[in-house]
């Protein structure tokens, strides 16, 4: 706290010099051999990363240098003196546990005094409301170094886990869903035909076994298709639902952990809806007056709704994700619902709702999501016998 603070006074010295800032466009091979003679080796990598014969940006503010898109302000004394250094953490180059480690300050700028306050006090507020002090302070749950991003329950906090567990079960049940269970180690190849392999394998937890390459599920969605796919299905048997508490582990990078809100190893409460098209819209209606139900019972009463489309990494034709989106649209405005785009935010097989609630702060959280697949089903062929007598695509909510 006492360096933060000498940290803080040497800002303010800087925000009253009134020094310019000013920016500079150079090539990359300028910026690689500028940094390479400020002994910037971190940001010589960056730079490297960056495709060649494009022109770059820096910005010099006195006898500081640093690489960035911008805009920035056009002098210090613009900035004002309403930030606060606020911590200090470790952090790995680049999130890489294998990479050197750096120190990280945290700090938050406002355009007045009072914004500053009351932000700070809403530190202070989420500082009493810790989920992690919580869980020691009740005895709910602990984690350890040996186990990262895994939670140890103890019996206090095992006991709510459960009768959560139970709630969402006979919910799902009265909803019309089957739970299933499904396994948590499978072939590398089944990933591959799924496409988890190419686009999320930097999230999988993988290991040999002999000959053969294994992988943790990180989600269950092909498991359930693989339920679907067992003996043939008529048009008449759909929407078919299923439901799972599955085990799912994901390769989280360590700075990225936080309490039980961010883990490896975590249990999915998973459904999974098959469905013609024609029944896109009525089941969508459905979930989401489901969603509005359990949230107003453990004390949500409103929420808001992002629609996240096509990401830059993704599976399917851009036919598909017109498809898609298109769809998902028309039966987030069928029931009701207002939204905002989360533009390239989607999974990527398909574009998502995210339901995002307020707690007692006003802090946001997206908890709940509704996907639209028409990629998985084609993957892994599932299909149904439509009333023409041939095979059709199932639609798949997430």
């Amino acid at each position: 706290p006492d360096d933060l603070e000498k940290i803080e006074d040497r800002m303010r010295q800087i925000v009253d010099r009134d020094e310019p800032i000013i920016r500079e466009e150079m090539s990359r091979e300028d910026a690689i051999e500028l940094f390479k003679g400020m002994g910037e080796h971190f940001k010589v990598q960056i730079v490297e990363a960056i495709p060649a014969g494009e022109t770059l940006t820096v910005y010099r503010q006195g006898g500081f240098v640093d690489l960035c898109r911008g805009p920035h302000l056009p002098s210090t004394k613009s900035l004002g003196k309403a930030f606060k250094l606020t911590k200090i953490a470790g952090a790995y180059w680049r999130g890489d546990a294998k990479n050197p480690m750096l120190q990280r300050i945290y700090g938050t700028a406002w355009d007045s005094d009072k914004s500053l306050k009351e932000y700070l006090h809403l530190l202070e507020e989420a500082e009493k409301r810790d989920h992690r002090k919580l869980g020691k302070a009740l005895d709910l749950f602990h984690l350890q170094e040996e186990a990262p991003g895994c939670v140890f329950w103890h019996p206090n906090g095992w006991t709510i886990y459960r009768a959560l567990r139970a709630y969402i079960q006979n919910k799902t049940e009265a909803f019309g869903y089957q739970e299933v269970n499904t396994p948590q180690l499978l072939d590398r190849s089944f990933w591959e035909a799924s496409g988890h392999w190419e686009k999320f394998r930097d999230a999988m937890f993988v290991t040999e076994d002999e000959a053969k390459t294994l992988c943790l599920k990180p989600m269950s969605c092909p498991c359930h298709v693989q339920i679907f796919n067992q003996g043939i299905k008529s048009y008449r048997d759909l929407p078919l639902r299923f439901s799972e508490f599955g085990i799912c582990h994901r390769n989280e990078p360590s700075g990225a952990l936080h309490g039980i809100m961010r883990v490896r190893a975590m249990v999915q409460d998973d459904g999974h809806i098959f469905c013609r098209e024609d029944q896109i819209v009525s089941e969508t209606r459905a979930f989401c007056e489901q969603l509005k139900d359990v949230y107003k019972e453990l004390g949500f009463d409103s929420f808001m709704v992002r629609f996240s489309d096509r990401p830059a990494l993704r599976a399917g034709s851009d036919e598909t994700w017109d498809k898609a989106e298109s769809a998902l649209k028309e039966a987030t405005t069928a029931a009701g619902l207002d939204f905002v785009l989360n533009s390239g935010e989607g999974a990527f097989y398909g574009p998502k709702l995210e339901f995002v609630l307020k707690d007692a702060i006003g802090r946001q959280w997206q908890c709940g999501t509704l996907q639209l697949d028409f990629v998985l089903p084609e993957r892994l062929d599932a299909s149904y016998v439509g009333e023409d007598g041939k095979r059709h695509r199932p639609a798949m909510l997430h």
